[in-house]
């Protein structure tokens, strides 16, 4: 059985990849020295977070190797698929939240995990007019957020669930489309 993250009491950041994520983002979370959580590709700027949460089997396909050569992290992921690929499975976990996004399920496992606080960075849930992701795009055959038009309403669930647990998440990211979590700068929140 996987084990849950000990996170209580304390505030988690979790740092997706969206276009308008920043290096020097990641630096000052880093020096803050708070559990942190980051989705897909985000590894690579935060080799040294606390967990990694990937959905997609094909991406955990693509990048298994580089993961388990560089992030020193738990790795997770929701899909029953992806789970074969090598990380940790959350599917079936009685104390995970699934949603249909990694930037969600981030989410709902720092949640999971007792934290107090949550802090989201890269949660753009939008293009900035030329790129997805702070990384560009995914290679030929992966996902490149087309689901996005989801995610509002995921993200709203997400909203209600931390909310009826008392746990305040706030978005410190530096452009956003989400409207149900309150805006924040990041330096105050860390």
């Amino acid at each position: 059985m996987v084990e849950r993250p000990h996170w209580g009491g304390r505030t988690v950041v979790c740092i997706a990849s969206g276009p308008s994520l920043a290096a020097e983002d990641c630096d000052l979370v880093r020096a803050a020295g708070h559990p942190v959580v980051v989705t897909n590709t985000t590894f690579r700027l935060c080799p040294w977070a606390d967990a990694l949460f990937g959905f997609d089997a094909k991406w955990w396909k693509l990048y298994r190797k580089e993961v388990e050569a560089t992030f020193r992290g738990r790795c997770f992921t929701a899909s029953p698929v992806a789970a074969k690929y090598g990380p940790e499975s959350l599917w079936g976990v009685h104390w995970f939240r699934v949603y249909r996004n990694s930037g969600a399920c981030a989410v709902s496992l720092a949640l999971s995990g007792g934290a107090a606080k949550v802090v989201l960075l890269g949660f753009d849930a939008g293009w900035d007019g030329t790129k997805r992701h702070w990384h560009g795009d995914h290679p030929a055959g992966l996902e490149n957020a087309g689901t996005m038009g989801d995610w509002p309403r995921q993200f709203e669930q997400l909203a209600r669930y931390a909310g009826k647990g008392g746990v305040p998440v706030v978005n410190a990211s530096r452009r956003t489309r989400l409207t149900c979590f309150p805006r924040a700068e990041l330096e105050a929140e860390l």
